[in-house]
C-alpha cells in the first residue's frame, strides 16, 4: 500500500500560495511535516500550533495575526480552539477554512480556495 500524495492530485498542480503564510492549528503531530512540506511545494509558507494542548493560547493569537489563512481540522482540535480560531479570524480578518477531513484532497482544496487568485 502506497501512501497518497500532493503529487496524486494533478488538478492541484498550478496551485500558487504566491508565499502566503499558512497556520494549520491542531490535528495530528505525524501529519505535521507533510503538511509542511506540501504547502512548501505550492510556494506557501507554514506554521503550526497544536491547539492548546501543549503549546499557549497567547502563541495562538500571535501566530494567527501574522498568518494569511488558517485551517484546522474540526475532529482533531479542542471546541475551545475552534471557537478562539473563529474569534481571532474575524478579528483580525483573516480566511479560515474548518476541515472535515485531513486527508490530502481536503487540505489541497482548502488551500486553492485561499489562494490568491
Amino acid at each position: 500500500m502506497t501512501a497518497t500524495t500532493a503529487n496524486d492530485y494533478p488538478e492541484f498542480d498550478g496551485l500558487d500560495l504566491s508565499g502566503r503564510l499558512i497556520l494549520y492549528v491542531g490535528g495530528r503531530h505525524q501529519h505535521v511535516a507533510h503538511l509542511r512540506r506540501i504547502i512548501e511545494d505550492h510556494n506557501g509558507a507554514f506554521v503550526h500550533h497544536d491547539g492548546g494542548v501543549e503549546q499557549s493560547m497567547a502563541k495562538l493569537s500571535n501566530q494567527l495575526e501574522r498568518a494569511d489563512a488558517v485551517l484546522f481540522p474540526v475532529g482533531c482540535v479542542s471546541h475551545q480552539a475552534q471557537t478562539k480560531v473563529k474569534s481571532l479570524c474575524r478579528r483580525f480578518a483573516k480566511p479560515f477554512k474548518p476541515l472535515r477531513s485531513t486527508g490530502i484532497g481536503a487540505i489541497l482544496q482548502a488551500l486553492e480556495s485561499v489562494a490568491p487568485h
